[in-house]
């Protein structure tokens, strides 16, 4: 575990390396060789340690601090808002503080994140067209969700770290593509999305090195994406990416990554610390149990009507996401050079650094939120951080989606199952993982 002094010591080395940058070149071969053995030795420490790391920084250095790749950290709620408002917006193909140096693992397409210009246009385009609104599509959406519980409810748990992205993975594919998983490809795409570190290696350690890990998640890539284009929806998201030049590589894993990365990594860790919540406060659950029981009666699968019914469910999703935030970074790169104040000292850094925002710290800015650690359902979330904010060009297109899934699965739970214990509650705050108690288990889980 690293200590206060490992921490502030680095970013000592941070400090050094911008005047050496600003000599030698942000891009010159010298130049992307410190940055990269920077970014590792930084890396190393927010990898085991992230919150830790972010607000020993914070508080010794100031809102803004050099970090991880020679990139600049912000973490107050109103300069990551500003971050993300900013347009039009520049990103390099990074997955928050993950450089995506293995384009072999994403089969040499960026993820949507790190496409700019039309190729984005283009790509968020057949991402809004692909994934459905849940009020309009409750009852395929609430077939789904019931189908996937029932099939916990004969094991007898509910894993949240191991079981919901499984579900996740298998809702999204019948709803995107209308397609059916097996048991097997599941498992290789729980694998898949586990190994998305592994991209922040270079090219060649990640293709040839570890090829006996990355090689059968890398097939089973190619493999699944073929599998979309034998969809009956294939056809029309490839007619709606060639209006913007895309071609069907670039439709197709741009879907791969919309499926795997944000829909069921972001969704599940948020569904996951949703439960977490409702477990632990009783009082809360049953206003929740309440609410749902006011909405659906159990009979037919739950009307679109119903999940906007759900106003404090609503809450307690935004409030969960300001506290335990899926998506713990965004990350953008500047189109200039320039000066930074770090620590009271003048910084030169150069065209191309990446901007990273902090969504942990800026959910939980005491000069935003009163009581910024309590949960507290009254607040006003209108300038939300979580899902990238909203009103702008990179806000999540799938946050509609995502919401209403979670509605969906809480209207289940409490509604047609039960379980008759669960195990402790814990957020790791430590790993740079999801904020999620994926070591909670809903145990003797069953239907009512």
């Amino acid at each position: 575990m690293a200590n206060k002094d490992q921490i502030l010591q680095a970013h000592d080395r941070q400090i050094w390396l911008s005047g050496i940058l600003a000599r030698v070149g942000y891009n010159t071969p010298i130049g992307k060789f410190l940055r990269l053995v920077f970014y590792y030795m930084d890396a190393f420490l927010i990898l085991n340690t992230w919150r830790d790391f972010l607000y020993i920084r914070r508080d010794n250095i100031g809102e803004k601090f050099f970090a991880v790749d020679h990139a600049i950290m912000h973490t107050s709620h109103a300069k990551v808002r500003e971050l993300m408002q900013t347009e039009p917006q520049l990103r390099g193909n990074d997955l928050g503080i993950i450089r995506m140096l293995a384009p072999s693992y994403l089969l040499n397409n960026p993820l949507t994140l790190g496409m700019n210009g039309s190729e984005h246009t283009g790509a968020r385009a057949v991402i809004l067209q692909a994934l459905p609104e849940p009020t309009e599509h409750a009852e395929v959406l609430g077939y789904l969700v019931d189908r996937s519980l029932a099939k916990a409810a004969i094991r007898g748990q509910v894993h949240i770290g191991d079981d919901l992205p499984k579900m996740l993975l298998e809702i999204l594919h019948q709803l995107v593509f209308e397609i059916a998983l097996s048991e097997t490809e599941i498992d290789a795409s729980r694998n898949y999305n586990k190994g998305l570190v592994l991209a922040s290696l270079p090219n060649f350690i990640n293709q040839y090195l570890l090829a006996f890990i990355t090689f059968p998640r890398v097939q089973h890539r190619k493999r699944l994406i073929e599998r979309y284009k034998e969809s009956p929806r294939w056809q029309s998201y490839l007619e709606t990416g060639s209006q913007y030049q895309l071609n069907a590589h670039q439709v197709a894993n741009s879907l791969f990554d919309t499926i795997h990365i944000a829909g069921t990594a972001g969704t599940s860790a948020l569904l996951g610390s949703v439960i977490g919540v409702l477990c632990l406060d009783e009082r809360l659950r049953n206003d929740v149990v309440s609410e749902v029981n006011a909405v659906w009666d159990g009979t037919d699968t739950p009307s679109g009507h119903a999940l906007e019914q759900l106003t404090l469910l609503h809450k307690v999703i935004y409030e969960t996401a300001r506290m335990y935030p899926p998506v713990r970074f965004v990350s953008q790169l500047t189109t200039e050079g320039g000066e930074v104040e770090i620590g009271g000292r003048r910084c030169p850094f150069q065209r191309g650094t990446r901007l990273l925002g902090s969504t942990l710290t800026a959910n939980r800015d005491a000069n935003r939120y009163n009581n910024p650690d309590s949960f507290d359902v009254t607040r006003d979330f209108s300038d939300i951080v979580s899902w990238n904010g909203e009103g702008h060009e990179r806000a999540c297109p799938g946050k509609s989606l995502s919401i209403g899934i979670i509605k969906m699965f809480c209207l289940y739970l409490f509604k047609k199952y039960q379980w008759d214990s669960f195990t402790q509650v814990k957020w790791d705050f430590e790993k740079v993982t999801a904020v999620t108690p994926n070591d909670l288990v809903l145990q003797g889980f069953t239907h009512r």
